[in-house]
């Protein structure tokens, strides 16, 4: 298949996962605070020390019940993504709770850049949609996909957690030569390890 074919794929699938995540919201308003409840379950799978959250845009999960649940933790130290230019990898800036963040693109919120930059062992990330082999569907700009093969290159070793409502997954992701897998899902019904 070539390249503008997998592209036009993609992009139908973003279109019926992003109404299928819309959908998933409103049927499941609470969601976000179930997602604490597992937050001993990372911990004691992954052992992070150093935890990436992210700021949710659309109508992604709220990752902020959970952040707060594990920013209790003393060996725990929560950073968030900073957006830079496309064709680039995101990189992570030390945040606490109630932290004043700064305006990034893609309507995001972000660290101040003077914020110490950390790297991260556990990666929440944002999705679309999500299959049974864990492959993720993004929107497009490939930020994710690059950062976890940019950590992978320098010998970082990163789980990346996707969150989602249950309602996300759906029989296959399209997926092309530079998509990373996840290394587990995390639902309001529970945690998936790949």
């Amino acid at each position: 298949m070539t390249q503008s074919g997998s592209d036009k794929i993609k992009a139908e699938a973003r279109k019926k996962a992003a109404a299928l995540r819309m959908a998933a919201r409103q049927a499941c308003p609470d969601a976000a605070e179930k997602l604490p409840a597992f937050a001993e379950h990372l911990i004691t799978e992954f052992h992070p020390r150093n935890i990436a959250g992210y700021w949710p845009i659309k109508s992604e999960l709220d990752v902020f019940p959970l952040l707060s649940a594990l920013a209790i933790r003393p060996e725990v130290t929560l950073c968030l993504p900073i957006t830079g230019t496309p064709g680039t990898a995101l990189s992570f800036h030390h945040w606490q709770l109630g932290e004043e963040l700064d305006i990034g693109p893609y309507n995001t919120r972000q660290p101040f850049a003077n914020r110490p930059e950390l790297v991260p062992d556990l990666m929440l990330v944002p999705m679309l949609a999500y299959d049974g082999k864990l492959n993720r569907l993004g929107y497009g700009g490939g930020f994710y996909d690059r950062t976890l093969a940019s950590l992978a290159d320098t010998g970082n070793t990163v789980s990346a957690i996707g969150v989602a409502y249950d309602d996300q997954k759906v029989d296959s992701v399209p997926t092309g030569l530079f998509d990373q897998r996840l290394d587990g899902v995390l639902t309001p019904s529970g945690l998936i390890i790949g």
